[in-house]
Parts: C-alpha cells; sequence; structure tokens
C-alpha cells in the first residue's frame, strides 16, 4: 500500500527515536499534504518539481554563487515543466535568499514570464520543503520522500492585491481582508508586513501560518512577551531567532 503525504512524515519523526512534539509532526504533515497537489496556480507536478529543485539546491555540498545559473553548471537535475531560468531563480532563493534584491526580482519575473502569485507560490513551496528537510537532517532522522504528484488543475482564484510600501509583490491589505484571508488577518489592528507578504496566495497564508505556529511563535502569542512553549522562555526563542535570521542575513 502506498504512503500518504501524512504518512510519510509520521513514519520519519516516529523512526527518529526523539521526542518530536505532536503539533510539529501535524505542522509538517500538512505542508506534504499539500506539496505536490493542485495549488492556486501551479498543478501538483510543476509544485513537486519546484520541490525536487529546492532539495537539489539544500543538497549541494559546493553550491555556485548566486550570480551564476545553477542550471547551466549541470548543479540541477532538470525539468521539463520549468524554464532554465525559474529553477535557477528557485535554487537562488533556496541557498542565497538573502542575496536577493528588488531589481533581481523584477528581471527574473521578466526572464521567466510568471506571475507575482506564481512567484509567491513558488516561495510557498520553498519553504515548505526547506522547513521539513532542514528539520530532518538537523535532528539527524531520515529525510521523507517526496509524495506523488496529484493530478488536477490549479484553482486560479485570484484576490484584490495591491502594490505595498514595503513588498516587491503586490499584497492583499487590511481593507480589502477577503473570507480566505479571514483566519490571518482577524483581529488584528494592522497586518505587518512579514504577514501580508503572501497574501495575494491565501493558500501559501496557511502554509507561512502553520509553519510559523509550529517551528517559531503562533501569531496571535506574538504581543505576549511571557509566552513560552515549555524549554524555552519568550526571550531566548528571539534570541535564537534573531541570531539565525543575522546568519541567514534576512532583511527583515
Amino acid at each position: 500500500m502506498s504512503q500518504t503525504p501524512t504518512s510519510i512524515i509520521e513514519a520519519c519523526h516516529e523512526s527518529s527515536g526523539l521526542e518530536i512534539r505532536a503539533d510539529l509532526t501535524a505542522a509538517h504533515a500538512h505542508v506534504w499534504e499539500k506539496l505536490a497537489a493542485p495549488g492556486t496556480w501551479w498543478n501538483g507536478a510543476e509544485r513537486l518539481a519546484i520541490a525536487e529543485i529546492v532539495g537539489a539546491a539544500l543538497d549541494d555540498s559546493n553550491p555556485v554563487p548566486p550570480w551564476e545559473s545553477a542550471s547551466a553548471a549541470g548543479h540541477l537535475p532538470g525539468s521539463a515543466l520549468l524554464s532554465s531560468e525559474l529553477q535557477d531563480a528557485v535554487y537562488r532563493l533556496a541557498v542565497h535568499a538573502g542575496t536577493l534584491t528588488e531589481d533581481w526580482y523584477l528581471k527574473m519575473r521578466d526572464a521567466t514570464g510568471i506571475t507575482p502569485e506564481q512567484w509567491v507560490e513558488a516561495i510557498e513551496v520553498t519553504i515548505s520543503v526547506a522547513s521539513v528537510l532542514r528539520f530532518a537532517q538537523l535532528a539527524g532522522i531520515d529525510r521523507p520522500a517526496f509524495p506523488v504528484s496529484i493530478e488536477g488543475e490549479p484553482s486560479r482564484q485570484g484576490q484584490p492585491s495591491r502594490p505595498a510600501k514595503h513588498h516587491w509583490v503586490p499584497v492583499v491589505h487590511l481593507e480589502d481582508k477577503t473570507p480566505e484571508l479571514a483566519p490571518f488577518y482577524d483581529g488584528l489592528p494592522a497586518v505587518a508586513p512579514v504577514i501580508r507578504a503572501l497574501s495575494s496566495v491565501p493558500a501559501a497564508m496557511d502554509t507561512l501560518a502553520t509553519l510559523s505556529s509550529a517551528q517559531y511563535i503562533p501569531t496571535a502569542e506574538m504581543v505576549d512577551l511571557n509566552w513560552s512553549r515549555g524549554t524555552l522562555s519568550r526571550r531566548q526563542i528571539e534570541f535564537v531567532a534573531g541570531r539565525l535570521s543575522a546568519h541567514r542575513e534576512c532583511f527583515y
């Protein structure tokens, strides 16, 4: 009997011998269920092709510099579903995120011909794969296999996105909230730029919220400086997060 995306994650976590929190396993299973299924702008096979590029990038023991083409250098498996320009963009997003600039984004967008919403979904796939595979690597457990792609067409459901001062892609402003974004916007007097960055694709917002809640801090708890998930205090959590962000050259 073939494994489901959830059973793939659960088997890897259970075989580790580690006490992995149930909510963390559930979060990784949730994004694995979505990984190779039809999305909003990419179908399941295309999403899986993006995932395979991310996996190859994270495995690259000698990454090419960000200004060089990973596909031309033979560092990628290649895909008939994705242009070489998009493959290079996903590779750079996975291993050189700190080098991205707005000028690079605009040139990449024009070279690939993808829409801002398609790029947002590519980011969603990238963060899903990077989160799950890096956790497995650092925990010393077997890497979970990618799920099998599911046939079907993307929903192509747009959102009332508009340009915003702090973003390269259009986003949905608080006053333009749609029912799909209500779970992520409700109760907030303002939506921080880092939260609404992926708002043009609510399914990507779901992925961000799911992983962030399990791997960092639930959005609703952000204002509580005494919030804790057990062994680390909020201040210790922020210390680790800040150090990691600096190491990764996160410009946020």
